[in-house]
This record gives structure tokens, C-alpha cells and sequence, in this order.
């Protein structure tokens, strides 16, 4: 018997994808759910771009997002045929669109599935079984999926092993920074200037969680600039990001918060404010980060203080310093 994978679409196409994708070969057609709102945006053609098909060449039903007898009606309307088995992922959509695909469907061969946000497991509703998510999502196919281009240069200035001792070199200074950081702007080569001058962290940074999590080069990238109308003016520049586990982190890497103008706190929370502006643009759940050489036992404890409520409000993860990558193992 033929099969066909139901997905209910919304602004968040992560557990749509991720189900498709886990479900390579239990199925032959895919069917959308979606709304008008979904069809203005062009969001089934950024799930269909990722994967790999041709614009509108997946059937759809469009239905109201909140009219939930219209909508029956509508599915109803819509002649599916009832000579087939019909996987269905309840994940996406509002709720009044969950209950009247259930109802609708429930009335066919059908079986019921739903994704949990932020656990990479699903569920099978009729027995309830939890399963594992296999798949991984590449950062390529994150972005494509809210209809975003990027550019990213993973390019090194020096090799690995330069960068790894030159962390090793700040460290047995306690951070308080060498003087090759201290007067990047004397380097002898341009190259040196950018690399004394900030690049030579991010680049530590990228090496270092590359290597810690067995990333390859499609889950992780340094200096991404993102797209999101035309490939010549960039909304958004990150330090450093990566997919771990199907959530995206994020991270802006800065050498010290000093010399700015400005005091340390104020620095910190101008980037707080930046990466929490940042993830609102990519999905339900992002973790964003600062990873910092700045040492932050040197603010009074009322400036801790207020950054903490920041990051708690702003939804920041953490702030990463000196200390805490001296450890063996960096905790996300």
C-alpha cells in the first residue's frame, strides 16, 4: 500500500524536516498542510528547497489556521484518497490545526507522530513509544529552511597548532593579554594585524569545539554572514556557529571588553542585546554565547549581577571566559 508523510507547515519547518528526513524510505509521497499565510511567504518552498525538490512540486492544503470546522471541511473537500496509509506529523501548525488534521485523519489508515521541541526523540501517538532522531541538520540546510543564504571563510590565518599554544600562552599569563595582542595594530604583515587583533580567538574557538565535538565542516563555521534578500547586503555577521544535536549555537568571540569607550558592562550587554536580536531570526531554540578572555572576576559584583539578569531575560546560555576554557572540556 502506498504511503503518504503528512506535515502540518508553520514559520518553524525544524521538526517537518527532521521527520521527512528520519523517515527516508517508509514513505513514497510527502503531502503539506499549510495556510494562506505559509503560501504568501513561499515557507513550503524553503521545505521543499531543503529538500532537494522542485518549487510547488509537493500536493498541499491550504486550510485557515483558525477555523477549525472550515478546515475539516476543506480536508474534506480536498478528495484524498483512502486507498493508502497516511503518516502523520502533528508537529507545526497552531493547535486548531493539530486537532482537525487528527480528526480528519484519524477517519483513514493512519498513524500519528509528534517531535518534542528542543529533543532530537519523536513519538508514535498511538503506542506512545519515543524513538531516537538519527538525522543531523547541517547548518545549510537550518538556514535554507527560514529561507536564509550565508557566506561563511573557514579559512585559517595560522595553522592549528600555532593558535592551540598561543591560547596556551595568555593562559600562563592569567589573561592579561601578551603584548602581541596588546599592539596588534604593529603586527609586520597585514595578516598578523587581523590575526593578533581578534582572529586568532575565534579561530581557537572554532578549532576547539570543532575538535571537541567531532564537528565536520558542514556543522560548523567561523565569521558567518547571513542573506536573507540578496546576496550583497548581509543582515547579520556571527563569530562563530555551529549545529550540535540539531540546535543551532551561536557565539560572538571577543578578546577583552576594554577600550571601547564604554565600561565593561555596558560592552557586554551591547553584545547580549546584539545575540539575542540575532536568534530571534532562527527558530524556538538557539543557544547563543559570548566566549571571552576578559576577566570577568574583575567587575564588581553588582555589574555580575545585572549581566546575569540580562542573560536570563535575553535568553543568552552563557558567558564562556578564560577559566572555563582552561578546562579539558568546554560545557554547552
Amino acid at each position: 500500500m502506498k504511503r503518504v508523510l503528512v506535515s502540518i507547515l508553520s514559520d518553524h519547518l525544524i521538526p517537518n524536516y527532521l521527520f521527512i528526513k528520519e523517515m527516508r524510505g517508509q514513505f513514497n509521497e510527502l503531502l503539506f498542510i499549510d495556510t494562506p499565510y505559509v503560501e504568501e511567504r513561499q515557507i513550503a518552498a524553503h521545505l521543499e528547497q531543503a529538500l532537494g525538490k522542485e518549487e510547488n512540486s509537493v500536493p498541499r492544503v491550504v486550510v485557515e489556521s483558525d477555523c477549525y470546522q472550515e478546515g475539516v471541511q476543506t480536508l474534506e473537500k480536498a478528495n484524498l484518497s483512502q486507498d493508502v496509509y497516511y503518516m502523520v506529523n502533528l508537529t507545526g501548525g497552531t493547535k486548531i490545526m493539530s486537532l482537525m488534521v487528527f480528526d480528519f485523519f484519524r477517519k483513514l489508515n493512519s498513524s500519528f507522530f509528534y517531535i518534542p521541541i528542543g529533543k532530537n526523540t519523536y513519538c508514535n501517538i498511538r503506542d506512545e513509544q519515543m524513538l531516537p532522531l538519527q538525522y543531523r541538520i547541517s547548518l545549510k540546510e537550518y538556514f535554507t529552511l527560514y529561507g536564509l543564504k550565508f557566506e561563511c571563510d573557514n579559512r585559517l590565518l595560522k595553522d592549528a597548532q600555532t593558535t592551540f599554544h598561543f591560547f596556551e600562552k595568555q593562559k600562563k599569563l592569567k589573561f592579561i593579554l601578551s603584548k602581541e595582542v596588546i599592539h596588534a595594530h604593529g603586527g609586520a604583515t597585514a595578516e598578523d594585524k587581523r590575526y593578533y587583533s581578534g582572529a586568532w580567538f575565534e579561530e581557537y574557538v572554532y578549532l576547539r569545539i570543532k575538535q571537541e565535538l567531532a564537528l565536520r565542516d558542514p556543522y560548523i563555521v567561523m565569521s558567518l554572514k547571513i542573506y536573507r534578500n540578496d546576496l550583497v547586503h548581509n543582515d547579520n555577521e556571527i563569530d562563530v556557529a555551529f549545529m550540535h544535536d540539531n540546535t543551532l549555537h551561536i557565539i560572538e568571540c571577543k578578546v577583552s571588553m576594554n577600550g571601547y569607550g564604554k565600561e565593561p558592562q555596558q560592552v557586554i550587554e551591547s553584545y547580549l542585546y546584539k545575540l539575542a536580536a540575532i536568534s530571534k531570526d532562527f527558530g524556538l531554540v538557539v543557544r547563543p554565547y559570548i566566549f571571552t578572555l576578559h576577566r570577568m572576576e574583575k567587575l564588581s559584583e553588582s555589574s555580575l549581577a545585572n549581566i546575569q539578569k540580562r542573560m536570563k531575560i535575553l535568553g543568552i546560555r552563557n558567558i564562556v571566559e578564560g577559566k572555563q576554557l582552561s578546562n579539558p572540556k568546554i560545557v554547552f
